[in-house]
């Protein structure tokens, strides 16, 4: 590639995630060390016509650009758009265009993310451009989150003490005296935002609020409403400040997630120690994803690939439309049809009917979260679904089933929630259970038995109950364990 016009004045803001102005890592740098920063993002197929793409996600894209070209106008910048199949190539060919001599970008660990940029980094090395890395969707590097031995951990709790070790959070990156440096000399030709007909979606979903301005709301209503209880109250399906709802916002990076690790850190407190609690899984299944690749296409114990699933088209329809005769399942199902958004207790309890009950295939639940969640995202979607299914991280896989009636009963007593979304629960218009509970869990233990280890697992699994109902007799009630069968 020839030599091209460039400045080391001037520098191209790449972005990927991370979509906004506050707290950006990535951008803080490329206003720092430039007089020029124009601003990029390129619309790309690998991810937007994707089998697992839908249109909650997309919509929570599009909109979450509309805003943040709109925050860049009002500083005088602009928001260049471009939508092709040759990412690495646009992107070196948008900083020729405003002769850019370095490019910023914030890490991301995904495999295709880590073999994109190496070939934008390759192509930018050849006409001198350098790329420059920026730690910001993540608290703590996963590569850095290893063993004394140099080994990625495999169990959430050692990861957690290692990573907690790890936290050096720095305060908020203070720019505004640099914002005008987005005031860019010349308008580049970009290409209209495109609409979720682009890519044949409808949105069906309504959809909670998108956008910097939004998460950042959201985040302080969260902190004085919700954090301070968290610890007592995260599973309380009913209750809309029972958990934070920045899923969406930290997925797409409309908000810092230092920014939330600080606000956690600065209220302090039994519920903000719990909520930071739930940062470090997302960071443990992003190190997963980091170090297990192979994990996002199946099993992260492959010998645990060959599981004797039923393949019953009529069951999973019934589960997708939240008809499973079994409420808080429902509930939980047409929460996230209508919203793209579901509450993490209910996630555990609908993933586990569908793997454990109706012994279908954790992938094809995976892929429909995928398609329905707005803050869909890899590694966590991927971990909490091999967490439910026993086939990834954690060593429990034969006990990890949820009982879907036990489960109202604790978290939903009073059917707040599911007559939320199961208007017709109590009447004879709710269906029976398609299968119920004691059958569908004995069949799949059945079936668990003759796979490799299905037996010694299922053994250790009933010795492991039984250790944790003595301790709980001798300690009095037993209040606080959990009871999944």
């Amino acid at each position: 590639m020839a030599e091209v016009f460039k400045s080391e004045t001037t520098g191209l803001m790449w972005y990927r995630g991370s979509l906004r102005i506050r707290d950006n890592a990535a951008l803080y740098a490329a206003l720092l060390e430039n007089e020029t920063v124009y601003c990029l993002y390129v619309l790309d197929d690998f991810y937007l016509k994707n089998a697992d793409i839908g249109a909650a996600r997309v919509n929570f894209l599009l909109k979450s650009l509309s805003e943040l070209a709109l925050n860049l106008e009002a500083q005088g910048g602009q928001l260049i758009v471009r939508n092709t199949r040759q990412v690495a190539e646009e992107v070196l060919r948008v900083a020729q265009e405003v002769g850019a001599g370095r490019i910023y970008i914030n890490e991301d660990y995904l495999p295709y993310p880590i073999q994109r940029d190496a070939k934008v980094a390759e192509l930018a090395n050849e006409v001198g451009i350098e790329l420059k890395q920026y730690q910001d969707i993540l608290l703590v590097e996963p590569s850095g989150v290893l063993t004394d031995n140099g080994n990625p951990y495999s169990v959430f709790t050692p990861f957690k003490r290692r990573w907690e070790g790890m936290l050096n959070t720095p305060e908020a990156y203070r720019y505004d005296a640099l914002l005008h440096k987005l005031k860019t000399p010349k308008k580049i030709a970009g290409q209209e935002l495109p609409t979720l007909e682009t890519y044949g979606l409808h949105l069906k979903q309504d959809v909670y609020p998108v956008g910097e301005k939004a998460a950042y709301k959201r985040l302080e209503d969260f902190v004085s409403k919700g954090l301070p209880e968290y610890h007592q109250n995260r599973d309380n399906a009913f209750d809309p400040e029972s958990t934070s709802i920045l899923s969406p916002h930290i997925k797409w990076g409309t908000v810092s997630i230092r920014d939330c690790y600080r606000a956690a850190r600065e209220q302090g407190g039994p519920g903000a120690a719990k909520w930071i609690d739930e940062l470090a899984w997302r960071e443990f299944y992003y190190a997963t994803i980091y170090h297990f690749p192979h994990s996002l296409e199946g099993p992260m114990l492959t010998e645990y690939g060959g599981f004797p699933w039923i393949d019953s088209p009529a069951n999973f329809d019934a589960w997708k439309a939240g008809m499973t005769g079994y409420p808080f399942v429902d509930a939980g199902m047409r929460q996230l049809n209508e919203t793209g958004w579901m509450h993490n207790r209910l996630r555990q309890v609908t993933a586990s009917y569908l793997v454990k009950d109706l012994c279908i295939n954790w992938q094809d639940g995976e892929r429909y979260f995928m398609q329905q969640l707005a803050c869909g995202d890899w590694p966590s979607n991927n971990g909490g679904w091999q967490w439910v299914a026993g086939t990834g991280t954690d060593p429990r896989r034969a006990t990890r089933i949820f009982n879907p009636v036990l489960q109202m009963e604790r978290y939903d007593p009073q059917a707040e929630y599911v007559r939320r979304w199961v208007p017709e629960y109590g009447t004879s218009r709710y269906p029976k259970p398609i299968v119920p509970h004691n059958e569908g869990r004995d069949e799949f233990l059945r079936r668990f038995a003759t796979t490799a280890g299905g037996r010694e697992a299922i053994r250790a699994a009933r010795r492991e109950e039984a250790e944790i109902a003595k301790r709980g007799t001798k300690q009095g009630s037993g209040r606080g364990q959990k009871k999944l069968f």
